[in-house]
């Protein structure tokens, strides 16, 4: 780490960021930035404070604060800053992506809470970084859920950390720094630690036989690194959605009775501590069945979708298996199924299926009509 040699003319650079890899920001969802350089900085000059003495096997990493209201959040996109002097670009590192849910502080230790994801450990790669800019990585495959931890002193925290497992400057090492590493927003020489520039509980950084450290506390040898070898806040960005948002979608055709086909229109989704709500339309006589399975897969009649010509009712097939069966009764064609949803966050996520029966007796042998099918998800 810093202070190898403390030559701090060399581990303190400020650059150009004139033509980032790509522009950031998100398609949908939040966007989570604690750095003061441009949301998409495509053609913005900006000055960048390149931390040169961070070396092979440390890490860098941001911390994030979730409000208390949000829903627990999946990553899909996350933002390495690689950069070199004066600007210079093709420099290359190999970094590991790493997400930690549950962080918090004591004086300059970082407690970093559960590890949620590691590109090495997960997909036995690693984010090719390139100098000079922000470099992206879609991470919505693999599922990382933040937020899910119990809150800390009141507060959910989260951090997105890069390590570098390679980095490919020609001329750097450990001991003397490396001209390419990763950059803070920081675009002035401060002879002081001001809390504006670099501001506590943010920026974070693990260092080789110390562990995790607050960037603006941290200590190499009884020196602080900060403001000399450390200053500002990292480039470190990310992208988020709602983790298990709830939902209801038809994925199945009906078949018709006498006054059309029968469908299921949600009215309030299922989310925790609430009663979802679903329409069922063109009720004949106002008289049917609501199915509630676990699986549109396999039933108790077997493979699904089920054709149940056989039983009677020509041209409708069971989408849904028959794991809970409810009555609907209505005085009109349209009837109204609910179930309240228990506050429990082990329901995250869940989904189920559906289908209504119809009672319609002049139709067909069994007297009735299937209506469509659909699928929901528990969510927040």
């Amino acid at each position: 780490m810093l202070g190898r040699t403390f030559a701090a003319a060399t581990l303190l650079l400020a650059t150009s960021l004139t033509q980032p890899l790509t522009a950031q920001g998100c398609t949908s969802g939040t966007f989570w930035q604690r750095d003061s350089l441009p949301a998409s900085p495509s053609s913005i000059p900006t000055g960048v404070s390149v931390i040169q003495g961070m070396c092979e096997g440390e890490s860098a990493g941001i911390v994030f604060e979730m409000p208390a209201s949000m829903p627990v959040q999946k990553i899909t996109k996350v933002v390495a800053p690689w950069g070199a002097a004066f600007g210079a670009a093709g420099f290359l590192a190999a970094l590991d992506i790493e997400v930690y849910d549950g962080v918090s502080f004591s004086g300059q230790n970082v407690n970093m809470g559960q590890l949620v994801f590691s590109l090495t450990q997960t997909a036995n790669q690693n984010l090719q970084a390139s100098s000079h800019g922000l470099n992206e990585f879609d991470t919505s495959p693999y599922n990382i859920v933040v937020g899910a931890q119990p809150p800390i002193g009141g507060v959910r925290r989260f951090a997105i950390c890069f390590r570098t497992d390679v980095n490919f400057h020609p001329s750097g090492s450990c001991a003397t720094g490396w001209p390419a590493n990763f950059f803070t927003d920081n675009s002035s020489f401060q002879f002081v630690c001001n809390p504006a520039i670099t501001p506590q509980q943010t920026s974070i950084i693990q260092i080789a036989g110390q562990g995790w450290r607050d960037a603006a506390l941290a200590t190499v040898q009884g020196i602080q690194l900060c403001p000399l070898y450390y200053s500002g806040t990292w480039a470190i960005r990310c992208c988020s959605e709602d983790a298990f948002p709830a939902t209801y979608s038809s994925f199945g055709p009906g078949c018709a009775n006498s006054i059309g086909t029968a469908q299921l229109i949600n009215s309030v989704l299922p989310r925790l501590g609430q009663t979802m709500i679903v329409n069922v339309t063109n009720m004949p006589i106002g008289l049917g069945l609501m199915i509630t399975g676990i699986s549109n897969q396999t039933s108790t009649l077997g493979f699904l979708p089920a054709d149940l010509t056989a039983l009677g009712l020509p041209g409708c097939d069971l989408r849904v298996s028959l794991d809970l069966t409810d009555g609907l009764i209505t005085f009109g064609t349209t009837g109204s199924w609910s179930l309240a949803i228990p506050n429990q966050t082990n329901l995250l996520g869940l989904q189920f299926y559906q289908q209504a029966f119809v009672f319609d007796p002049p139709l067909n042998s069994f007297g009735g009509a299937m209506s469509d099918a659909a699928v929901w998800q528990v969510g927040n």
